[in-house]
């Protein structure tokens, strides 16, 4: 990333280099945790296994907070890195305190590192979100990989490979429709 000196604020000469969801992740003023995903070597070459296990992860922590195992039951934003030609495949997530209020930030990072742990048997890093650092947070989840990532049947995008929730995509579109009345 980019040396953007103010962490709130950006060089927008390099916004080509991003995708435009940014503007929207931008609006959500919740994030509560921010995470790194790897994967062993068997998992590199195959991509429904990768999502499987995040799914995996994310339907444990619903059920932990929310008491649903349901995938949708919190807010999360989650980009694929990688390629097939040298740079390993790896995830960073974030996610939003929808449905995560009756704990804390720390408290979500342990027990999802726990789960990774026995998940995804591999190396995570996983923090509590920095707010003063939300807009470069966003501009990193949000970055353009160099060359086109391989096709994908689940990930939008050619060159920032990324999927929300239901329920972070209902957050933004409210941000979206409060915006808009108030204009």
């Amino acid at each position: 990333m980019k040396n953007m000196g103010d962490t709130n604020k950006r060089d927008l000469r390099y916004q080509h280099m991003h995708d435009a969801i940014f503007a929207s992740l931008d609006q959500v003023r919740n994030w509560v945790v921010y995470g790194h995903l790897s994967f062993r070597d068997e998992f590199q070459g195959d991509e429904k296994e990768r999502l499987k296990k995040f799914h995996l992860l994310m339907r444990d922590l619903a059920k932990r907070f929310t008491g649903r195992r349901d995938l949708q039951a919190v807010g999360w934003f989650l980009k694929q890195e990688g390629s097939r030609h040298g740079k390993r495949f790896h995830f960073h997530f974030a996610l939003t305190s929808d449905n995560l209020t009756r704990t804390t930030p720390e408290t979500v990072c342990r027990y999802l590192t726990r789960q990774w742990q026995k998940i995804g048997k591999s190396v995570c890093e996983i923090v509590p979100w920095d707010e003063s650092k939300t807009a470069r947070g966003i501009w990193y989840l949000t970055q353009n990989e160099e060359t086109p990532l391989h096709h994908s049947r689940y990930f939008h995008g050619e060159f920032c490979h990324w999927k929300m929730s239901t329920l972070l995509h209902s957050r933004i579109l409210e941000n979206v429709t409060r915006k808009e009345n108030y204009e």
